[in-house]
């Protein structure tokens, strides 16, 4: 009898638990950010306040997908790719070392969130925090040395620690509109010819996307 009850428990748990799938479109804006420069052949350099631009809607656009597993109200675990593009735009100091500093092909956060939604009349509020990787393809020219091809997947590298703190508004239903506020804070060696390029990278994220369910 136990035994039964145990199993109607577990099988109980796991109906209550759900799939569900988010994708969303947004926008950014990057904090300047100090970046140290170690090239072959060179001294070290610090570019400082260095100035990145999203450019969301150019090419192929900033988007977010996530997949979570858990309670429509509740705990949710979550995987998260959010593809976001750097393009260098000026520096305080250093930046005419840059002749290109670019990372079209993606900025890429890539991590596991822990979320809980809670009900907030018809919406559901979710707040979220995750941490993870970030994979990398920068397409760079400094001081005449280039490195990287822009749409060729041979230039991604593993770019270092990442991290988000983020709030959505979900509005429930088999699709589900939403909205979402992000920080991101990511730590990241960038690869250049002959050396690489590292510093922190901060950044605002405004997303809007759908969901399932």
């Amino acid at each position: 009898m136990r035994t039964c009850f145990a199993l109607l428990v577990l099988w109980g748990t796991a109906m209550a638990q759900s799939l569900g799938l988010q994708v969303a479109l947004g926008f950014t804006r990057n904090a300047p950010t100090d970046l140290r420069v170690e090239q072959q052949g060179f001294p070290s350099t610090t570019v400082e306040e260095a100035r990145f631009e999203g450019r969301d809607l150019e090419g192929f656009p900033y988007y977010t997908v996530r997949l979570w597993y858990g309670e429509r109200v509740g705990l949710r675990f979550e995987l998260e790719l959010i593809h976001q593009k750097l393009y260098f735009a000026g520096a305080e100091r250093n930046g005419a070392i840059f002749e290109q500093f670019n990372v079209t092909d993606g900025f890429n956060y890539v991590l596991f969130n822990l979320a809980y939604a809670l009900e907030a009349g018809p919406l559901r509020v979710v707040p979220r925090v995750g941490v993870g990787a970030l994979v990398v393809h920068p397409e760079t020219v400094v001081r005449g040395q280039g490195w990287g091809v822009d749409g060729d997947p041979r230039w991604y590298h593993l770019g270092g620690l990442g991290g988000q703190w983020a709030v959505g508004l979900e509005a429930p239903g088999m699709v589900a509109p939403g909205l979402e506020g992000k920080l991101t804070l990511g730590y990241s060696r960038l690869h250049i010819a002959r050396g690489y390029a590292e510093g922190w990278f901060r950044s605002l994220h405004g997303t809007f996307g759908l969901g399932w369910p």
